[in-house]
């Protein structure tokens, strides 16, 4: 089970522990329901299932939770850029666009699938607030940018897997 863990980059000791305690619920459960040791021991690794559909699970549930909290992180920071390019004070379009660019290249780069749901969560605010001041519809090309970065990261991130995985 641990290499399982490993092999997905989710292993973690507690994680050990928790599915110890499943099994030994399980055995308790089989020893309750009358069986002898042998076969409670067999019927709860059957119910758990095997190493690598459990390690699978857990990373799945990992992923899943990490990708809510890369968009929360995503939609923060397109916000507070969209923020500081709106304040009147503010005219300064080459840090905007690296900003942009730079944001949307981190967040690709641990995204895990869908690089243009998180491109958009990026960019899309400051061509939104443009578009509902001014009715400037142009002003949706500047997705370019988060997409171009977002997408940057994303080939990187695929690129680091595929050497993880052959090296």
């Amino acid at each position: 089970m641990e290499w399982e863990l490993r092999l997905r980059g989710v292993f973690d000791p507690e994680i050990l522990i928790e599915m110890e305690s499943h099994l030994l619920d399980a055995f308790d459960d089989g020893i309750h329901h009358g069986m002898d040791q042998q076969e409670a021991q067999q019927q709860a690794l059957v119910r758990f299932g095997s190493a690598h559909s459990v390690a699978r699970q857990f990373f799945l549930e990992r992923q899943t939770m990490k990708q809510k909290l890369l968009m929360i992180a995503a939609v923060m920071f397109g916000l507070l850029v969209a923020y500081v390019d709106t304040r009147p004070t503010w005219d300064d379009t080459g840090i905007t666009v690296f900003s942009l660019l730079l944001g949307g290249g981190i967040i690709g780069l641990l995204a895990q699938k869908r690089p243009w749901f998180f491109a958009l969560a990026v960019g899309l605010w400051l061509p939104l607030w443009t578009i509902l001041k001014s009715h400037d519809l142009a002003m949706i090309i500047l997705l370019v940018i988060p997409f171009f970065g977002v997408y940057a990261g994303w080939v990187l991130n695929l690129g680091i897997h595929k050497l993880r995985q052959t090296g």
